[in-house]
Parts: structure tokens; C-alpha cells; sequence
């Protein structure tokens, strides 16, 4: 995940990228996307954890996730973004989120909104949540469509209006694929309409119910377009509103040539990419499963280094940052690509592209959904190229 904005000027995230740039300083894990259920009430088709109404077996006690709280607070960690399946859905989600607050880390949820009332909506800014993440995929019918459940748009259209009413951020969150390209700029409008402060705009993942589903990725030519799109909109002065994207790294350094090619001084931005990629993965991003699995990425259920439940978060945190020192291949490469360490392409892809799941997966394979020509690889930004 890359904020655009937030990364290269000032921005909605610049706060919580700057903690994660101190944590990583000192060793402790940056961020923490914590699965607290893998159960969710819809069925979006595109679901790489392909989440249902089943709880896992050995998904973490309501102890158990009490005491991991107390650890996170030991640890460090600056923000946890509280997901699923659908947290909401957890019936201890409330003690949940109210430990957090109370253990002075910042709480962030992503939730499909289903669950979120007026009242809700207040309860949550009452218990210290200041940003929601939530997921539209374009208009009425095709929403409702996708995620296989009637009324899901009216319920998110009405929760991100409760949420605005008391002050709680939303950013929407959406796939890009072959059916949602088509409705990707009105919808960059309504989240603007809608008084959201970012789009997090993700790559498709073709795991879960996705799986084998490659022909519904968009082309290299559509993400050009988009991202020539959000350089215009860093180019205005006037607007502050933000994009993130995910699951695609290369589209950064595709960012920050359109940038340069319009004047703009992206120093701070090429900065920071000295110490966090564009791909988390190894950067002391950490995510944990319902079950309790250290994963390098929220994307890749399958992909741990070990159980939360048996290692330390130091441990966990030193395993992630192993990854970190590993040298990407192929087009990835340092010697095929200037930006390969700012980069380092998408991990994930790599991983299950080669294997991962089945026993195989190598995870520094090379990223075949890099938008960049070979041109391009070769071309530094002011200097641009960091070795290992």
C-alpha cells in the first residue's frame, strides 16, 4: 500500500506515516492489521480470503485476543487496523476495540458498514476511532451484484454519512478489476461527494473465490491511465484529497516520473522509500490471522512465518524484517530495474504466482503485473536507485 499524497507532499495519512517511519526506527513492527474473524455476512465475489458466516476452529479466544492486546501495547505498536471477514461480527468486537483505545494505540477499522448505525457510528468515535475503511465497488445494481447481498450500497452509503456526522474519517476501499474499471472515476467523485478523505484503490488478487481469475485484472495501459489521473490531481494545488494503492507497487515510481515531468519536488517522497518500499511486505508491516498467524501480508492468508501464540512480537518482527535483505529476481531485479529496492514489486504475486499455498512459493519471484517498460526500469528519478 502506497499513499500517494501522504508520501510525496503532505496529506490524510502523513501523521500515521510518520509514526510508522519512527516505529520501524526502532525495530518494532510499523503497523498491524489484526483479523480478529475471518466470518463475514456477504460473499463479494473478488475475495481473496474467500470469508463466509463460518468461525475457524481455532480462531483466538476472547482471552487469548485480550492478552494479545496487552502485547501489542508492550511492542509498540503505533496503529492496528482491526479487519476480517467482518470484525464487526465478532461478538467481543466492542472489548476489543475499547482495550485498544484504552492501551494508547490507535484504533482503525476496516468493516464492509453493514453494522454501522448512527449509534454505532458514535460509539466508535467514542472509543478512539478516528479513520473507517470501507468498501464501494461502483453504482447501486452492480455493488449489491457483487457482494451477493441486496441493500449492502444503501447500508454503506447511510454508514459513511453516520460516520461523517461525527467527525470519523472514511476512506473507500475498492478492487480494480475488468468489471469495476468502467465505474472507477465516478467513483472517485463520490467519495469526494461523500466528504471521504481517500480511495484505496487495490490490484486484484486472484486468490480465495478470485482464484484462477487472471483474465479479470485490468491492462498496464488502464493503470497508466488511472495513475496519469492521480498525478493531475497531486498537481492541484487546491486538492487534498488522497489516494492509496495496493498490490501493485510499480505504479509509485510510475507516480513519481509523471510527477517530476510537471516540476513537482518529490524529495520527501523518494526520501521516505529509502526506508519503506513501495510493497510492505518486510518493512515491518505485520499482519495477524483470526487463528493467530504472523503473515508478511494481509493478501496471503496461507504465507506465515510463524504463530503469534509461540513467538514474541520482536521474533515475529525480526522474521518479517528477514524478507527485507532478500534480493527480488527477474525483472525485479537490481540489475533489470532501477527502482527495484523503492519497489520491489508485489511479494504477494510472487509468492503465489510460483506456488505459495500449495507447499512451493518463492517470494522474491519476479512481479509479471509491473505496469513499468523496460524503458522505464532503467530510468532514475533525480538519482533514484538504492542498492541493498
Amino acid at each position: 500500500m502506497a499513499h500517494v499524497r501522504s508520501l510525496f507532499f503532505e496529506g490524510a495519512a502523513s501523521e500515521s506515516e510518520s509514526k510508522a517511519q519512527e516505529a520501524k526506527r526502532l525495530g518494532r513492527p510499523s503497523s498491524l492489521i489484526w483479523n480478529i474473524t475471518n466470518r463475514c455476512n456477504l460473499l463479494c465475489e473478488h475475495c481473496y480470503m474467500a470469508a463466509d458466516g463460518h468461525i475457524k476452529p481455532d480462531q483466538l479466544t476472547d482471552e487469548q485476543a485480550y492478552e494479545m492486546i496487552d502485547r501489542v501495547a508492550e511492542a509498540g505498536i503505533p496503529v492496528v487496523f482491526l479487519s476480517g471477514g467482518e470484525p464487526m461480527m465478532r461478538p467481543n468486537f466492542w472489548e476489543i476495540l475499547k482495550r485498544i483505545n484504552a492501551a494508547g494505540v490507535r484504533p482503525t477499522i476496516s468493516t464492509n458498514c453493514t453494522y454501522v448505525t448512527a449509534e454505532s457510528a458514535r460509539r466508535l468515535a467514542d472509543n478512539g476511532v478516528r479513520f473507517i475503511a470501507t468498501s464501494l465497488y461502483g453504482p447501486r445494481e452492480y455493488h449489491d451484484k457483487l457482494t451477493r447481498v441486496p441493500g449492502t450500497y444503501d447500508k454503506v452509503v447511510g454508514a459513511i454519512k453516520n460516520l461523517r456526522a461525527v467527525g470519523v474519517k472514511v476512506v473507500i476501499k475498492t478492487a480494480l478489476t475488468r468489471e469495476t474499471y468502467p465505474y472507477i472515476y465516478d467513483l472517485i467523485a463520490q467519495a469526494k461527494e461523500l466528504d471521504c478523505s481517500m480511495i484505496y484503490i487495490c490490484d486484484l488478487i486472484t486468490s480465495g473465490r478470485s482464484a484462477g481469475e487472471e483474465a479479470m485484472r485490468v491492462t498496464d495501459e488502464q493503470w497508466r491511465e488511472l495513475c496519469d489521473f492521480v498525478v493531475e490531481e497531486m498537481a492541484d494545488p487546491d486538492n487534498s484529497f488522497e489516494y492509496d494503492i495496493g498490490a501493485i507497487p510499480s505504479t509509485i515510481p510510475y507516480i513519481a516520473q509523471g510527477l517530476t515531468a510537471r516540476g513537482l519536488d518529490i524529495t520527501k517522497g523518494l526520501e521516505r522509500l529509502k526506508i519503506f518500499s513501495a510493497c510492505p511486505v518486510g518493512q515491518g508491516h505485520m499482519t495477524i490471522n483470526s487463528e493467530g498467524g504472523v503473515m508478511p501480508c494481509q493478501f496471503a492468508q496461507d504465507w506465515t512465518v510463524g504463530n503469534i501464540h509461540e513467538i514474541s512480537f520482536a521474533e515475529a518482527t525480526a522474521r518479517l524484517y528477514e524478507l527485507d535483505s532478500a534480493v527480488p529476481e527477474g525483472i525485479c531485479a537490481p540489475e533489470a530495474c532501477v527502482y527495484s529496492r523503492i519497489c520491489r514489486g508485489c511479494r504477494v504475486k510472487a509468492w503465489q504466482r510460483t506456488g505459495g499455498g500449495l507447499g512451493g512459493g518463492n517470494a522474491m519471484a519476479e512481479d509479471t503485473s509491473c505496469i513499468l517498460d523496460a524503458r522505464e526500469r532503467g530510468t532514475s528519478i533525480h538519482g533514484c536507485t538504492y542498492n541493498y
